[in-house]
This record gives structure tokens, sequence and C-alpha cells, in this order.
């Protein structure tokens, strides 16, 4: 190892230093060798080096730490060389900076130690390649730098004249970062020996610093595994010092439970292993027998409890969930106390199951439920003759009481309730039909407010008969001023709500019936208002054109009848069949059945399966009525109670009869209307066949007229020729255009519209509307624009001949009616997930009249109608909203139009689907 090796040439500016000296001392006293004057007797300058590289040995031998025995090598060096200064910087791991050991001889000023710093801090930046280092002396105190001269300004002059010879020497082992250096300035300039001594010095306390930094790593190593050991013990000790003390907690803490004791048993052989204190000061029987007896816990038990008791231990450990079960158990003095006992499965750290369980006392509040129970059968004598059901609650809401009453009207049994939530007793509808949800039931307002909750409008579900309309009212139960539950007094009104729906539906039928001209989903809708006031079941038979009778779908008002209206189109009229509807049909007379027999079945139903089918319906009571217009029977309806308990009355049938003649008059509505549809149907097929075989002749014309454009020459008689095949070019031409839209408006109203969706730049779509539109704008000298809002770059999804198309024919409507000078212009900007596109004219303007037809077929404003079809706007409404978009317009006369479309954003690419 030679630290010579990796010894870099100090800066230039040293080196010329070193020169400058030399030349200085030229005729002066011979320089020191070794520290020996040669003048004095021959003696071997080597020797004395030998013994101080020996010495410095036995230093570095007995090497204690860089702080103590740096300073002595460098004493030595200092009696070896005639030295100055001398520097040793060395690099602490972990530490920022460089730490620096200083040597100075007697009489050597502070300037003069400063510089030397300074210059073996640039020495060792220069040497390791890195910036200036800031070295740090033992104290800790940083020293500064100077320039690398060595010579800090304002120097006193008597020593910058003393220059001395610097000399740096890295200290490195082998190849490894160098880790620090020695730096020595000399009286004299040092000759080969003297190098060759240092070489071997700084060679010998690399190795020593080195050796020194392993022991010292290894050490601190050794100390902080000794650390982590201690820490790890103490906190083993304090963790079980925790767990005994928690153990000591719990188990006072169970220990005293007020009537209550806590217990561990083996899941499987039920042996208990761990019992609170409690259980012997409640039961009586000593901790010791529950340890030492196998299943001691079911024994205690009473024998009609016992087997309930083993079932609830097996079930927690067989679905691992918590069980609960009342029980009773006989002391040692042999009284009997009912015993709450929850349990838990728990697993320990080696995943062995063990139950845990909780034993309270319950037979105070046991005693407190017979005394109640009591005080119930006393208050259902009292209340069992009320008319009006009467039921309460609890503070959780479940049933306490039910009266004779309401199990008639709810079709409940007190036993079946009693416990259960009002909620799945009492099931409310509000008026409009839809459940009142579980949270915001009426009683469980009423407890948690305070508060009455009275309604009128409200329809409870009964358990074996129909809804019922009820007038109820919740009231909140106080007992020591404090809610303990909810008493609910109902009473039927059902007679009350028939005759107001009666009311209702009249007005109902007729505001449907005005609402539609499909005449099956109008007598649909007629029958889905019928089955809440008159029926229960509902169906319509019609007669065609052709004489066949057809059965819409049947309505039901009861979902659990769903099955019997769907098998109720299947025995629809047959030949030869007299049931009710036939009658009907035949006489055009109403016809009442106020109670179903089985006679009426036989006559109703020649077929096993629809007698069958009867039967299973339990019908009460039917009504057919004829639906008649212009002295025409064309169909009947059939209104159907399934509840034996309901009969039909005369006032019923007016009713149904008074329905039927405004659903007939509907009907016949809706049949000239659909005929007027199938005209305009046929009309519309006529014009796709006709558009359709013209574009043949229309496409040889266009050829003809174009090649004659491109051969007739354009001067002379030709140019005359040339005119006239021009114009026949633009009337194909205008024609096809025509023949186009139509074709466009036929496939949109078919839904037969084909669409190539693709990703476009929605800038990019409207400049090739803009340059396509460009020409016929300028000629009429409008200036047509484009602009682009949002940065520009969005993309949509669509169809680019399409779009163009829609621009094509918005644009040429601003054109169309804008005079010259004015201006049109084309936005495009991304709104949400969407793109708005505008086209903004400064023309006439549309008038607020004439605003909301403009999408129509063949619709134009009575200034153009010669200018146009009329199919352009609603063209370009079928393709914007085939595309998944929108497209209106605003306007006010005299200032121009606006028109609007959308197109959905374009998602960017790889973004996930939504």
């Amino acid at each position: 190892m030679s630290a010579g090796r990796r010894t870099k040439e100090p800066p230039r500016a040293h080196q010329e230093e070193a020169r400058s000296d030399d030349a200085r001392r030229g005729a002066g006293a011979p320089a020191r060798r070794g520290g020996e004057d040669p003048a004095a007797g021959g003696i071997d300058p080597a020797s004395p080096r030998v013994l101080y590289l020996y010495e410095i040995s036995k230093q570095l031998t007995r090497f204690e730490s860089a702080e103590r025995t740096v300073p002595s090598i460098l004493g030595i060096l200092a009696q070896a060389l005639p030295l100055r200064t001398a520097l040793v910087l060395l690099e602490v791991p972990g530490h920022p900076g460089v730490k620096t050991i200083v040597w100075s001889a007697e009489g050597v000023g502070a300037d003069r130690l400063q510089a030397a710093r300074s210059r073996a801090a640039t020495s060792y930046a220069y040497l390791t390649g890195s910036e200036a280092a800031r070295p740090a002396d033992l104290e800790g105190e940083p020293t500064a730098t100077s320039a690398p001269s060595g010579q800090p300004a304002g120097a006193p002059r008597a020593e910058a004249e003393e220059r001395g010879c610097f000399l740096v020497l890295p200290l490195v082992i082998d190849r490894r970062p160098i880790f620090g250096a020695l730096q020595i300035e000399g009286a004299a300039r040092l000759e080969e020996p003297e190098l060759v001594f240092m070489n071997a010095v700084v060679n010998q306390l690399a190795i020593a610093l080195d050796r020194q930094a392993v022991i010292d790593a290894k050490q601190t190593a050794a100390e902080a595994a000794r650390e982590a050991a201690q820490r790890r013990q103490v906190e083993s000790d304090e963790q079980r010092a925790l767990a005994e003390a928690l153990r000591q907690r719990y188990e006072a803490l169970v220990d005293n439970l007020a009537r209550a004791f806590v217990w561990e048993a083996d899941p499987r052989t039920l042996q208990v292993f761990y019992v609170s204190a409690q259980a012997e000061e409640l039961l009586g029987y000593p901790r010791a027998r529950w340890l030492a007896e196998p299943d001691f816990w079911s024994r205690c038990a009473e024998p009609d409890d016992r087997g309930e008791l083993e079932q609830a231990l097996r079930r927690t450990l067989a679905a691992e969930r918590d069980q609960r079960c009342d029980h009773r158990c006989r002391t040692a003095d042999g009284r009997v106390l009912w015993i709450h006992t929850g349990m838990h499965l728990v697993k320990d750290s080696a995943g062995a199951p063990r139950l845990q369980g909780v034993s309270m006392d319950v037979t105070p509040a046991k005693e407190v439920e017979a005394r109640v129970r009591e005080q119930l059968e006393f208050t259902r004598a009292v209340t069992g003759s009320i008319g009006e059901g009467v039921l309460a609650m609890d503070r959780e809401g479940r049933i306490t009481f039910f009266n004779p009453a309401a199990e008639r009207l709810l079709g409940w049994t007190t036993e079946e309730v009693v416990g259960r939530r009002v909620q799945e007793v009492v099931q409310i509808r509000r008026a409009d039909g839809t459940s009142v949800p579980d949270e915001d039931h009426p009683a469980l307002r009423a407890i948690h407010t305070g508060e009455p909750v009275r309604s009128d409008e409200d329809v409870v579900s009964c358990r074996d008969r129909a809804a019922l309309h009820v007038s109820c009212t919740f009231a909140p139960l106080q007992r020591a001023g404090q809610i303990s539950g909810a008493v609910l007094v109902f009473r039927d009104i059902m007679e009350v709500k028939r005759a107001e729906q009666v009311q209702r539906l009249f007005a109902e039928v007729s505001a449907v019936l005005a609402s539609s001209l499909d005449y099956a989903e109008t007598v649909s809708s007629v029958a889905r208002l019928s089955v809440h006031a008159l029926a229960d079941l509902y169906f319509v038979d019609l007669v065609d054109e052709n004489g066949r009778v057809e059965r819409l779908e049947p309505t039901s008002a009861d979902p659990a009848k769903q099955r019997l209206t769907e098998r109720m189109e299947d025995f629809a009229q047959r030949p030869g069949w007299e049931t009710p509807q036939a009658r009907v049909l035949r006489t055009g007379e109403p016809l009442l059945i106020p109670e179903i027999t089985e006679s009426d079945v036989g006559a109703a139903a020649r077929d096993p399966g629809y007698r069958g089918f009867l039967r299973a319906g339990g019908s009460g009571a039917v009504m057919v009525v004829p639906l008649v217009t212009r002295g025409r029977t064309i169909g009947t309806l059939t209104f159907v109670t399934a509840e034996p308990s309901r009969r039909y009355s005369a006032a019923d049938l007016a009713v149904a009869e008074e329905v039927a003649r405004r659903a007939a008059m509907a009907v016949e509505h809706a049949r000239l209307y659909q005929h007027a549809q199938r005209a305009i149907r046929t009309r519309d097929d006529f014009l796709a066949i006709v558009s359709h075989d013209l574009k043949n002749p229309l496409s040889s014309i266009l050829t003809a007229a174009a090649l004659l454009m491109r051969t007739l020459p354009a001067d002379g008689e030709g140019a005359h020729d040339r005119r006239k095949a021009e114009v026949i070019l633009l009337a194909a031409q205008r024609m096809l255009r025509i023949i186009g839209d139509l074709l466009d408006v036929a496939a949109i109203e078919a839904g037969r519209l084909s669409m190539e969706k693709r990703r476009h730049e929605a800038g990019a779509l409207v400049r090739d509307a803009i340059e396509t539109e460009q020409a016929l704008a300028t000629q009429k000298h409008l200036v047509l624009e484009g602009e682009i809002r949002g940065g520009g770059g969005f993309e949509v999804l669509c169809d680019r001949e399409r779009v163009l198309q829609v621009f094509a024919n918005l644009i040429g409507n601003a054109i169309k009616f804008t005079e010259e000078g004015g201006v049109i212009t084309v936005r495009a900007e991304p709104r949400g997930d969407e793109v708005l596109f505008t086209v903004r004219d400064t023309g006439v303007g549309i008038r607020a009249d004439e605003l909301p037809h403009i999408f129509n077929r063949f619709w134009q404003v009575a200034e153009t109608a010669r200018l146009g079809t009329g199919l352009g706007l609603t063209i370009a409404k079928g393709f914007v909203e085939a595309l998944g978009g929108r497209i209106w317009a605003e306007s006010q006369l005299g200032a121009g139009a606006t028109l609007f479309f959308t197109l959905p954003l374009a998602r960017p690419e790889g973004a996930a689907a939504g």
C-alpha cells in the first residue's frame, strides 16, 4: 500500500510558490535535513528517520483514538522534519464535513495557521474531486476557508515573506475512496528520502485509522445489539406485568358484577375451566365444583330448560355466532332463578376454540313480565268490545297488545303478533301507492318525536283480505314522564274512500282517455285506474275490424293474483262459448253477477282447465259491461272482485257503465287515428319507393351533363350549349338532394338510420363544414367564421358525414335567411360530457309562434316556402338524436337565430368505461 500512488499534484499556484521559496533560499544557509546539521559529524540522515518511523509505529500499535494518537504522530513528525504546521483531515462516517487535527510550531501566527487550514481544505477538495471542504477542528468549531494561495488578505508583510513548502498526502487503503489527508508545511523543500519517509508515515497512519474504524464499528454494533436485547427484555417484562395487571383487573371486574357471572368452557365437552366469584354468590355452588364436575353448567339448569341451553351452546360452536338463551337454574338452597345467558365463541393463539359466556339473573324482570301479562289480559277484556282496532307497542316498536277488533280487521291473532315489529304487521302504503319505509313508520315517529301522528289517507295491508283504507292515530305512551312506547287506534273507512274514489275515477278516466290515441294503452290505463276503485281483477275484450275477439292484457290490483291475470289471456272468448262476455257482446246489455256460484262457473267455462282456473281465482262477484260506440258493440269490460265478502251493487254497475261509455269513445277515436296514421305511412312508403326509383335515371342525367360540360367548348356556340348542360346538371343535383332528403326522412322515421361512429376532433368538423359552405356564403357576400372554445383538441364520437350534413343544413338555412353583409358564426365548446355546437346568424330571425315547428317535416316559413323542401332541419334533428345528442333553436325576430346541437364527448384514449 502506498499513499504516493493516489497523490494528485497540488494546484499550479502552490507549485509556483514552492519554486519561489527555493529561489529565495538560493544563497542562504544550507537547509536542515532530518533535523540534523550535515556539517556536524557526517551522521547518516536516514538513521534518525528510521527511529522516528519506529516510534510512530509503536504509537499506532497502541492506537487509542484519532484525537489522542494523531497529535502524538504529528509531534514526532515535527521532530523528524523542520515543520511549521501539520494538519490531518479525517472524514467521520455519518457526520457532515471533515474533522481537522492541527499541529503548529512555536511562533506560528494565527494567520499562517488559518492559511494552512484553508490550503488543506482546498487541496483535499482537489484530491477527492468534491466541492471545497469546510473542516471542523477537534473542538467542533468550523474553520473558514480562504483563497488557494494560502496567504489571507491583510497578513503581516514579514510573515508573508517567509513562505513555506507544503506537501499533501491522501489517506487511502488500496483503491478504496480517500478518507482523509495529511498536510505538512516545511521550512524548505523536501528531498526524496524525506518524501519516502512521509509516504511510509502516511501509509501506516492510513492503516491504523482504517483498523480503528473497523474496531469502532464492531464495538458500536455490539453496543447496539446489547441495548436492543435490553430493550426487548424490558418490553417483555412490561408486557407480562401488563397482562397480569389486566388479568387482575378483569377478575376484579367480573367478580363484582351485580347478579351476573362470567364463565369459560370447552365447547365440545362443556367442561367449565373458569367461572367468576359471582356464580357462587348467585347460585350457591362452590367455584371448585364448577371446575371439577364435568357438564356441571347444564346439569344445574332446570330439567325442562336443559335441552334448550345445551342446544344454544352447540349452536354457538356450529354457527360460530353469538347465541342467547333464557333458562331457569335451581340454586343450592332450592330456589329457582331465571337466567339470561349470552354465549360467544373465541379462539386462543393456537386456534383452539373455547366458549365464553355471561349469565345474568333476570328473575325480577320475568316476574314483572308475568304481572304485565296479567294486566294485558285485563286490558284485553276491557277493549274486547271496542269496534276500533287497538294495538300497543314498546319503545323498540315491538307489539305488546292486540285487541280483537285489530285481529278481525288485519287478519292476525294476538299470539302471532306479540313481540313482532309493528312494521311487519301494520304495513302502510301512502295515498300514492308507495310503501312507507320501515324507518319512517308513523309508530316510530310517534315514539321518537313524542307527538301523535294522525292520517285518513293511509292504506293498511291485511293478512287474508284486501288492503284497508283506515283512519288511524298513533299516539306515544308515557310512563313516569318518559316515552315507553306507542298505541295505535284505527277504523275501517273503506266505504267512505270508495265513494271518493268513484268521483276521482270519472275525472281520471276522462283525463287518461284524452291523453293518448293508442287505444290499447288507453284502455290499459283505464284498467289500472279501475282496479283500485271497482275491482281486484280487470280485463278487456275488443272486437277487431274482422270480427275477432281480442283479450288485452288483464290487470290485477293484488300482486298475489298476478299468476291468475297471466292465465286469463289463455281463456279468451272462443267460438261457441256462452260466456258472460259473449252474452254481453251479443245483447249489448250489461251483466251483473252478485255472487259466483258453481253453476256460473260451469256455464262460463266449458273447458275443464278454465273451470279449475275460475275456482282457483276465488272470485266473489262479476260485472261485464259493453263498449258501445255509434250503436255498435266493440267490446266488453269485465270487473271481478276476488273477495268473497264484497258484492257488487247496482250503484257499482252504474259506475262501470259510465267508465265503459267513456272508454268506448276513446277506443273509437284511437282507431280513427290509427287509420290516419296508416294512410300517412302508406304515403311515406310511396315517397321512399319513388325516390329510390328516381335515383338511377338521375344518376344517368348527372353523368351525361357532366360529360357534356367537359367536352363542349367554352366559347362560341359551345358556350351556349355548356350553359344548358350546366342548368341540367344543377337541376339534377337539386333533385338528387331532394331524393336524398326524402330517403333520410324515411330511414329516420322507420328507425333504419345507419351510423358509423368514430372519434373526430370537434374543431376539424367545424373547419370542414365552413370550408364546404364558404363558396356559397362568399357568393352572397356573407362572413362565415368559426370559433373553437375550451382550448381545442377535444373529440366527439360521431358519423363524420352525417354531422357535416347537419352543419350543411344549419349553415344553409342561416345563409338563406341572412342579408348581404351579415355574419354567420359556427362554434364548438365542451360542456361536461358532451360538446355543444352552435350556428348563429344575424338574419331576420324566427317568429315565436313558428319556433316550435321548425323541426317538423315539410314545414317552412311562408316567405321562403319556394326555396326548399322543408326537410333540412327534420333530417338534422334525426341525425343528431341518432348520435345521442340534442338539437334546439333560440331566436328573436329581427335579431337573428341560433341553432344548437350536442354530441357525446369522446373519452380520452385508454380511459376505462364508466
